[in-house]
């Protein structure tokens, strides 16, 4: 009820605005905007601070200035922060790479889009220094990576669709390498999270593909909820053994959103022999939820080159984003309603609370996505 509601309040927010800013040639924009700025590397607490600075401008003709209504939270995002990512650079800065909002102003050269639209997409760089924690972010057109929001997405489900909804496609079509004739079976580890949920319906918008979910079994209902056609309980040691001894070669890809090495060793041998492991988070479980030297890094790229060359099964790792994709094969999924964001009401903050975002996110427990309400 809460979510219909949502939904509906934000449509007539936005209809409202609408009409007001495509009545005049610009909105009054403030000089001065709150953002949840990282002022330094370590935990949410130390790193994150509500302030006010500077409004963005237009600068360029390409440039688009979005109103930010919300603000997904991305895990590369938290990494970037705590400084166990290369990448970020020196705070302070403003990390965020998914938003939503209203535009209300434009470069000279952007086409197909209004003062007063409702949009979404992403910055193509999520660890800042001008990201979409903030009141307005400047996106560029040039970028491909914004679309109109549909009537019946809420800002803050939209706000939470770039980052991981591109992973998953990434991790399935862009690497996949799923057979293109007959039944195909998709194994998602980790699917009750914020790339597994957007990688079981990817998965099932594809004919012929049967879907099995792993997650813990308070999730099943959930996974099961969104397209999976099976769930396995990974908490459960005897589920696990079955999968194992029970479907040897009889996946052409896993999907795994968690990482380390114990579910490749584990469930490799689940895929058919010209199957593929998609992992969109790398060898290290969690990778950089904790300081990774250099030693670290070198370990973790030998072990994905011989997994590569060696390994049983096709090997592959999520290291950049489809984002010329967006607009053309990602955003219509959500227009059409065969994908939607996976959000509760306890997974949505308000900027200001933002530290508490970023532990939910930290705390590996989170369902769904995690959304910053601005």
């Amino acid at each position: 009820m809460y979510k219909k509601n949502l939904t509906f309040l934000n449509n007539q927010v936005s209809a409202f605005q609408k009409i007001a800013y495509t009545t005049m040639t610009k909105p009054t924009i403030p000089k001065t905007m709150h953002a949840l700025q990282a002022i330094k590397f370590g935990s949410p607490e130390e790193s994150l601070k509500y302030v006010e600075i500077k409004t963005p401008e237009v600068a360029h003709p390409a440039d688009i200035l979005v109103k930010v209504k919300a603000a997904g939270v991305n895990q590369a995002e938290a990494k970037g922060r705590a400084g166990n990512f290369p990448g970020p650079k020196n705070p302070p800065l403003v990390f965020g790479g998914d938003y939503s909002g209203i535009i209300v102003d434009k470069g000279a050269k952007v086409t197909g889009f209004n003062i007063g639209d409702a949009v979404y997409g992403s910055l193509k760089m999520p660890i800042g220094p001008n990201g979409s924690y903030a009141e307005y972010v400047l996106a560029s057109q040039d970028s491909g990576v914004i679309v109109s929001k549909p009537d019946h997405l809420s800002f803050e489900e939209a706000g939470g669709v770039g980052v991981a909804l591109c992973t998953a496609y990434q991790a399935i079509t862009g690497m996949g390498n799923l057979p293109k004739e007959g039944v195909k079976k998709v194994l998602v580890l980790g699917a009750s999270g914020g790339v597994g949920t957007f990688a079981v319906q990817y998965a099932k918008t594809i004919p012929d593909t049967q879907v099995v979910g792993i997650c813990s079994s308070k999730n099943a209902e959930l996974v099961r909820s969104i397209g999976a056609d099976r769930v396995v309980d990974y908490t459960s040691k005897e589920a696990m053994d079955a999968l194992v001894k029970d479907e040897a070669e009889t996946y052409d890809l896993i999907v795994d959103c968690v990482g380390g090495d114990d579910y490749y060793n584990q469930l490799v041998n689940t895929l058919k022999k010209e199957g593929s492991f998609s992992t969109t988070v790398g060898p290290i479980k969690h990778i950089g939820a904790e300081k990774i030297g250099l030693t670290g890094w070198l370990s973790m790229g030998a072990t994905i080159l011989g997994r590569k060359l060696f390994g049983a099964r096709t090997y592959q790792m999520v290291l950049s984003f489809p984002w010329d994709k967006f607009s053309g094969e990602i955003a219509p999924l959500l227009a059409n309603g065969k994908i939607k964001t996976v959000l509760k009401d306890s997974q949505l903050f308000d900027l200001k609370d933002g530290v508490q975002a970023h532990k939910r996110l930290e705390s590996h427990r989170s369902v769904g996505k995690v959304v910053l309400r601005i």
